[in-house]
């Protein structure tokens, strides 16, 4: 009887784990779903096993897995910007307070532990990937020419409603750029990376809405605009009518 119900429980085990395969596969195959958030592809098994350490760290400290880390990484760079500001430090003199400080207490502790006697525990310097480092360049290059080659392509009118598109975020970032600085901007990034991605996931079904309202306004905004310059083509058939 035992044996029976080892049986009969083993087949049971694994078309259960067969099934929640299947199911996981299924929902990590559809996409644009309402109950799957944008970023999705970025935090699936799948696209971490061929991403970056450093990206996998990065998407770690942003969505608060660990509150300690990013806890501390949220308040040193409050600290850093602090001090850069209304410190009155500039951003070379931090780094080189932050490098002798660091340099200073390393050459203390390595003293320290000659004077008693003990081993050191420094192990080896960190080496780069030779590899992977020219896997990421190679990445970069490929990236750059398709920049390159869609900026060409803006310039050359081939998509007149994109250029507009272009030159309308061209004109809310010369406003911006008006009111602050770069490096107030670049403030807000940074608290708006610790924040925004939190709080999208919590109130993904409002944001989502509002983003689709938006994008219908605009897209209806840009058809107008389209419908409204002549074509080659329109201008030609009112000649030959004419």
């Amino acid at each position: 009887r035992r044996q029976d119900g080892r049986n009969r429980a083993i087949p049971g085990f694994f078309s259960k784990s067969r099934q929640e395969m299947t199911s996981k596969e299924h929902d990590g195959d559809a996409k644009g779903t309402d109950s799957e958030p944008f970023y999705k592809d970025c935090t699936s098994s799948k696209s971490k096993s061929s991403q970056p350490a450093a990206v996998k760290m990065v998407e770690e400290i942003i969505y608060w897995k660990d509150p300690k880390i990013s806890g501390g990484v949220f308040v040193g760079g409050l600290a850093w910007f602090y001090f850069t500001t209304l410190g009155g430090y500039t951003i070379i003199s931090m780094l080189s307070l932050l490098a002798g400080v660091h340099l200073a207490g390393s050459v203390f502790y390595h003293s320290f532990l000659a004077f008693r006697g003990k081993e050191d525990p420094t192990g080896k310097a960190p080496q780069l990937d030779v590899k992977a480092t020219a896997k990421a360049a190679q990445n970069a290059a490929k990236q750059l020419n398709e920049a390159l080659q869609w900026y060409f392509s803006l310039l050359g009118a081939s998509n007149l409603m994109e250029a507009l598109y272009v030159a309308g975020v061209l004109l809310v970032t010369w406003c911006l750029g008006s009111w602050f600085s770069a490096y107030t901007y670049l403030f807000l990034v940074f608290v708006g990376a610790f924040s925004v991605p939190v709080a999208y996931r919590t109130n993904k079904n409002r944001c989502d809405d509002v983003l689709d309202k938006i994008k219908a306004k605009m897209n209806h905004a840009a058809s107008m605009v389209q419908a409204k310059i002549p074509r080659a083509g329109k201008a030609a058939d009112g000649k030959k009518e004419s």
